[in-house]
């Protein structure tokens, strides 16, 4: 049964995100043998095998009992009883999909979502340059209520990933609540392939900075952010803006590598898992830039990955973090494959900085706390929009440089 480590929210880039799939030493979890060996079926659970027989022998519709129908429901309810949001079933359609999220090339509509404060609907935290959700105007904050007619307020972000994902060139409707809109918005896209670097750089006009933003952590995102720094480097930059806002997370082994990098040596992030025990994640050295200036922007769509590189540059005294808390997405989930070849992604554990602060339900509380205020009033980013943040960013640099 192959075994994959996640640890970032979710995003519908590729297919939708999952949460982080580990992938290096302790990462890569992987065992392969015959799923049906062995296991032992408690007592509790025989019902669910009397039910069934009782139906295949008595039910008047027979015609109606599709084994694989009644299986994948079966495992719905039981997943559902949970009531955690990020332990859900994925049918084989997605199941390999998901499988790819973060290997930088995914189909879908090109946004990142999470599941909104309320439980009530699916949030947009940030659409993607030159996408197709960018080009139908879905924006950052958008509330979807319902996907091609479907209420999506009572599904999980993963129900929720599926049914937005879809095959190249084919159409999905998107019903969306809007802040300051007061009816319902129907928005249709057609899906594309989205293949795009998980880190770009924007140089800070009328400054010696760069901001580097981390959309997500892939497989590419360690050798993309070095490409970026060595390039300014030998520019004669003098600091860099790391920009975490609306990144949802990705693989843990890209985000440990990433914050290496920064980290002289030491703890990275440690699991508390499902049976008690303590696995650690360490500085792994293959490039050293702690003696850069840096300084981290995070927001309240900052999550997983994103929060755990924010913890630990945080805990290590490496960058001042500022921006707005995170959303708090500290679960460690793995995704397990089914004999269908669909499989349940849960969750198995739960995240903490370097320095034993949980992220789960709690979020990194930036040490400044500045919120952009245009962008929560109107909700979309506009030409006459003044980056608080960044600017204190930008003080906050010349600051470290100067003193």
């Amino acid at each position: 049964m192959k075994k994959i480590l996640t640890i970032l929210l979710i995003t519908i880039l590729v297919i939708a995100c999952s949460d982080n799939s580990n992938q290096t030493s302790n990462d890569e979890n992987s065992n392969n043998g015959n799923p049906n060996k062995n296991i032992k079926i408690s007592d509790e659970l025989m019902i669910i095998w009397e039910a069934y027989e009782i139906l295949s022998e008595e039910y008047i519709d027979k015609e109606n009992l599709k084994p694989e129908i009644l299986a994948e429901e079966a495992i719905r309810g039981m997943l559902n009883s949970l009531n955690d949001p990020y332990t859900s079933y994925v049918p084989p359609e997605t199941f390999k999909i998901d499988q790819e999220t973060f290997m930088g090339h995914f189909a879908g509509i090109g946004a990142n979502v999470e599941l909104s404060p309320d439980n009530n609907g699916i949030l947009i935290t940030k659409t993607h340059s030159d996408t197709p959700a960018e080009a139908s105007g879905i924006k950052a904050g958008d509330r979807i209520i319902r996907i091609d007619g479907e209420d999506s307020t009572k599904m999980t972000l993963s129900e929720a990933v599926n049914k937005i994902r879809g095959e190249k060139d084919t159409p999905v409707t998107l019903t969306i609540m809007r802040i300051g809109v007061e009816s319902e918005l129907d928005i249709t896209i057609v899906r594309g392939i989205i293949d795009t670097p998980s880190v770009q750089s924007y140089e800070i006009p009328d400054s010696d900075f760069v901001r580097i933003v981390i959309s997500q952590f892939t497989a590419k995102t360690h050798d993309e952010i070095i490409k970026i720094i060595d390039k300014f480097i030998n520019e004669n930059i003098k600091g860099f803006v790391l920009d975490l806002r609306g990144n949802p997370g990705g693989l843990l082994s890209s985000t440990v590598n990433v914050a290496s990098l920064f980290i002289d040596e030491g703890l990275i992030t440690y699991e508390i898992t499902s049976d008690g025990n303590r696995e650690e994640w360490k500085v792994r050295k293959t490039k050293d830039y702690k003696n850069i200036p840096i300084v981290t922007l995070v927001d309240r769509y900052s999550a997983s990955g994103s929060e755990v590189l924010a913890g630990a540059l945080q805990d290590h005294e490496r960058s001042i973090i500022i921006g707005e808390k995170t959303f708090g997405k500290g679960s460690v989930n793995m995704m397990s494959s089914l004999s269908n070849d669909g499989g349940v992604y849960i969750t198995i554990g739960r995240w903490y900085t370097p320095m034993g602060r949980q992220i789960e339900g709690l979020g990194i509380e930036p040490d400044l706390i500045i919120e952009n205020k245009l962008l929560s009033e109107s909700n979309a980013y506009d030409n006459n929009f003044t980056d608080l943040q960044l600017n204190a960013a930008i003080t906050q640099l010349n600051y470290e440089i100067n003193n």
